[in-house]
């Protein structure tokens, strides 16, 4: 790969420095690997998209990054819903 396949034209980031990218609306909202956050303007949005892609920038609408496995269970619904919480109470 060219190292001019590595830089956007315009952008001023390197792909290699890119961890996760959001859009909202027209606009990049683009998290660098050194904890920066940086937003880009394409003047397409479409090819912006796809190098990201092509270098497996993180989506975070796809991916939020966080491993489903380790996640907690919502501890503030009850099991049985809240009328069933409301009755064993008032059993008491």
């Amino acid at each position: 790969m060219d190292s001019k396949d590595i830089f956007y034209p315009e952008f001023e980031h390197p792909a290699s420095q890119l961890s996760a990218f959001s859009l909202c609306i027209d606009v990049f909202i683009i998290s660098l690997k050194n904890g920066e956050i940086v937003s880009f303007k394409p003047n397409e949005i479409a090819p912006f998209k796809e190098w990201l892609d092509r270098f497996k920038v993180r989506n975070i609408a796809v991916n939020d990054g966080i491993p489903h496995a380790n996640r907690t269970a919502n501890l503030s619904k009850a099991p049985n819903g809240f009328f069933n919480l409301i009755k064993r109470s008032k059993r008491k």
